[in-house]
């Protein structure tokens, strides 16, 4: 679990922000917003050099505050009894010390709502940002419960597309990879 631990990528996460650039290089992305966490602006960075603009950061963007959780192994965490409360509840129940689903919600929809404000042309915007967020935002975009939190898988450098055309978001990928492009 990341949580805010604030880790640079590896030579694995350089590689997925590099596939992530290529495959959004087609996109025309207008702009880049990143969560300030080091391991997001590194890809973020990635992602605008091939697009050929700046990074803006947004702090409602970091990932899910774990509280005390933070620096533990999965397997300790998944063993514990507030992580089996969490997961069977996960709207209601909060990591022991952290934030709510439904506050990490609210804080990331406003990021969004706010690039959504900055961009009215419409042009495509790449944001940057933690398995948590994306996890939440599909679902509030999407009207769905967050009690599906534990449902939704999202890879690192994966890409989810929401588009933001039409009378109400729709989503158009959800944790696309390289990976994917290139099975039989």
């Amino acid at each position: 679990m990341l949580g805010q631990r604030d880790i640079p990528l590896d030579p694995d996460g350089v590689g997925q922000a590099d596939a992530a650039a290529q495959a959004l290089a087609v996109a025309g992305i207008g702009e880049v917003v990143s969560s300030p966490l080091v391991r997001a602006v590194q890809t973020a960075e990635i992602v605008g050099r091939r697009a050929g603009i700046e990074v803006a950061r947004d702090p409602r963007l970091t990932d899910l505050r774990i509280g005390a959780w933070e620096g533990q192994r999965v397997g300790d965490v998944t063993a514990t009894a507030e992580y089996q409360r969490f997961a069977s509840d996960p709207e209601g129940e909060r990591p022991p010390g952290g934030e709510s689903l439904p506050e990490l919600m609210r804080r990331t929809a406003a990021a969004v709502e706010q690039i959504l404000t900055d961009n009215p042309a419409g042009e495509a915007v790449a944001v940057v940002t933690h398995a948590a967020v994306i996890r939440v935002l599909l679902l509030h975009y999407l009207k769905a419960p967050l009690a599906s939190y534990h449902r939704l898988r999202i890879a690192p450098g994966s890409i989810s597309v929401l588009s933001f055309t039409g009378v109400r978001p729709s989503v158009l990928a959800i944790d696309w990879t390289a990976e994917l492009a290139r099975m039989p």
